[in-house]
């Protein structure tokens, strides 16, 4: 039994890394802000790009100035309108 359970455990850990990260998809940083961090943010003119992933109603309803609404559904297929040289938030 115990034999089994060491067998198990192996595949389980061989199967965790096993998977190969999607080709093109580079690793990117998450860091999660608060509303008061993105305020700070907007306050010292820091060089920043805000994406509404809400869909457009929501967006023509409200939004931050100068934000770009890239609905979360077409996001993949929109990743080159993100720009790469600023910091990038989502909300």
């Amino acid at each position: 039994m115990t034999a089994r359970l060491a067998v198990i455990a192996l595949l389980a850990v061989v199967m965790a890394g096993a998977a190969p990260a999607p080709a093109g998809n580079p690793e990117v940083p998450e860091t999660y802000i608060s509303v008061d961090q993105a305020k700070v943010l907007l306050d010292k003119h820091e060089p920043v790009t805000f994406i509404d992933v809400r869909e457009k109603s929501q967006y023509d309803d409200l939004h931050i100035k100068g934000a770009i609404n890239i609905p979360l559904g077409v996001l993949p297929a929109r990743l080159s309108e993100v720009p790469r040289e600023t910091r990038v938030v989502l909300y």
